[in-house]
Protein backbone atom coordinates (compact mmCIF):
# COMPACT_ATOMS: atom_id res chain seq x y z
CA UNK A 1 0.00 0.00 0.00
CA UNK A 2 2.80 2.47 0.71
CA UNK A 3 4.13 2.16 -2.65
CA UNK A 4 1.25 2.76 -4.41
CA UNK A 5 0.53 6.12 -2.30
CA UNK A 6 4.89 6.54 -2.71
CA UNK A 7 4.16 6.20 -6.46
CA UNK A 8 1.51 8.36 -6.54
CA UNK A 9 2.83 11.22 -4.87
CA UNK A 10 6.08 11.13 -7.34
CA UNK A 11 3.41 12.00 -10.55
CA UNK A 12 3.82 15.92 -9.64
CA UNK A 13 4.78 16.90 -13.27
CA UNK A 14 1.88 15.62 -14.35
CA UNK A 15 -0.90 18.70 -14.23
CA UNK A 16 -2.29 20.49 -16.87
CA UNK A 17 -3.90 23.08 -14.83
CA UNK A 18 -3.65 25.01 -11.42
CA UNK A 19 -6.88 23.73 -10.32
CA UNK A 20 -5.58 20.06 -11.02
CA UNK A 21 -2.80 20.45 -9.09
CA UNK A 22 -5.17 22.08 -6.06
CA UNK A 23 -7.39 19.24 -6.40
CA UNK A 24 -4.85 16.87 -6.21
CA UNK A 25 -2.95 18.68 -2.85
CA UNK A 26 -6.63 18.79 -1.79
CA UNK A 27 -6.99 14.77 -1.45
CA UNK A 28 -3.65 14.40 -0.08
CA UNK A 29 -4.10 17.01 2.58
CA UNK A 30 -7.45 14.87 3.25
CA UNK A 31 -5.24 11.97 2.83
CA UNK A 32 -2.57 12.82 5.46
CA UNK A 33 -4.99 14.13 8.19
CA UNK A 34 -7.14 11.11 8.02
CA UNK A 35 -4.91 8.18 7.63
CA UNK A 36 -1.94 9.55 9.61
CA UNK A 37 -3.48 12.52 11.62
CA UNK A 38 -0.57 15.04 10.66
CA UNK A 39 -0.95 18.37 8.62
CA UNK A 40 0.30 17.69 4.86
CA UNK A 41 3.29 19.84 4.88
CA UNK A 42 3.35 20.54 1.19
CA UNK A 43 -0.15 21.47 -0.05
CA UNK A 44 -0.60 24.21 -2.47
CA UNK A 45 -2.54 27.05 -1.10
CA UNK A 46 -5.44 28.37 -3.35
CA UNK A 47 -5.60 31.42 -4.92
CA UNK A 48 -8.96 31.75 -4.40
CA UNK A 49 -11.35 33.45 -6.71
CA UNK A 50 -9.37 34.12 -10.35
CA UNK A 51 -10.45 36.67 -12.50
CA UNK A 52 -10.31 33.84 -15.53
CA UNK A 53 -13.52 33.11 -16.54
CA UNK A 54 -15.51 34.45 -14.27
CA UNK A 55 -16.94 37.93 -16.31
CA UNK A 56 -15.29 40.15 -13.42
CA UNK A 57 -12.90 42.08 -15.26
CA UNK A 58 -11.62 45.26 -14.15
CA UNK A 59 -11.86 47.86 -17.61
CA UNK A 60 -9.39 50.65 -17.63
CA UNK A 61 -10.77 54.47 -18.29
CA UNK A 62 -12.14 54.16 -21.68
CA UNK A 63 -10.99 58.17 -22.09
CA UNK A 64 -7.47 57.66 -21.24
CA UNK A 65 -4.90 58.09 -23.58
CA UNK A 66 -2.52 56.38 -23.31
CA UNK A 67 1.29 57.75 -24.02
CA UNK A 68 2.83 56.84 -27.20
CA UNK A 69 6.39 55.08 -26.48
CA UNK A 70 8.64 54.81 -30.00
CA UNK A 71 10.15 51.67 -31.08
CA UNK A 72 13.55 51.14 -30.23
CA UNK A 73 16.11 51.55 -32.90
CA UNK A 74 17.93 48.68 -34.19
CA UNK A 75 21.03 48.39 -36.03
CA UNK A 76 21.75 44.34 -36.88
CA UNK A 77 25.71 45.06 -38.03
CA UNK A 78 26.43 47.22 -34.50
CA UNK A 79 28.24 45.34 -31.50
CA UNK A 80 25.58 46.96 -29.66
CA UNK A 81 22.38 46.29 -31.92
CA UNK A 82 19.86 47.46 -29.85
CA UNK A 83 21.81 50.82 -28.84
CA UNK A 84 21.70 51.98 -24.91
CA UNK A 85 18.61 49.63 -23.94
CA UNK A 86 20.13 46.66 -23.91
CA UNK A 87 23.53 45.62 -22.48
CA UNK A 88 26.11 44.72 -25.01
CA UNK A 89 26.59 40.56 -25.09
CA UNK A 90 29.21 39.07 -22.82
CA UNK A 91 31.62 37.66 -25.43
Amino acid sequence: MLDVLHFLFEEDSRFATAEEAESVSAGRTALYRDLYNVDYKYKIKSQGKKQGNSGEFSYSDPDEVKPYIPPTEFDPDSFNPFGQVLDAPIG
